[in-house]
């Protein structure tokens, strides 16, 4: 039922890569000038970090063949994961968009 873990484990891999770097950096302190803002650079990080925890959740149940019932309840709190990473997107995008108090761009 759950594939090949082969598969899977080149999904985390990658969604490791492509996703994990960034927030990283940024909850760091590193914040590129087109954020303009340490608050709408860590939303951005809590979003894309959100993304990866749910990648983990739908790929380690499957490269472990849980049974489905894991299988499924992960998955659900993937889609919680997903959820909450939009709201910081749009979290971003509206602080993004508020003039800069100190009148910086």
């Amino acid at each position: 039922m759950n594939g090949n873990p082969i598969i899977h484990a080149i999904v985390l891999a990658a969604a490791t890569l492509l996703l994990l770097p960034l927030p990283v950096a940024l909850l760091r302190g590193w914040t590129p000038e087109r954020l303009r803002s340490r608050a709408v650079a860590r939303s951005y990080a809590y979003a894309m970090l959100g993304l990866y925890a749910q990648a983990c959740l739908n790929t380690v149940p499957r490269m472990l063949d849980a049974p489905a019932g894991l299988t499924t309840a992960c998955t659900a709190a993937g889609v919680g994961l997903a959820v909450a990473a939009a709201v910081y997107f749009m979290q971003a995008a509206l602080r993004a968009r508020r003039p800069d108090p100190a009148g910086r761009r």
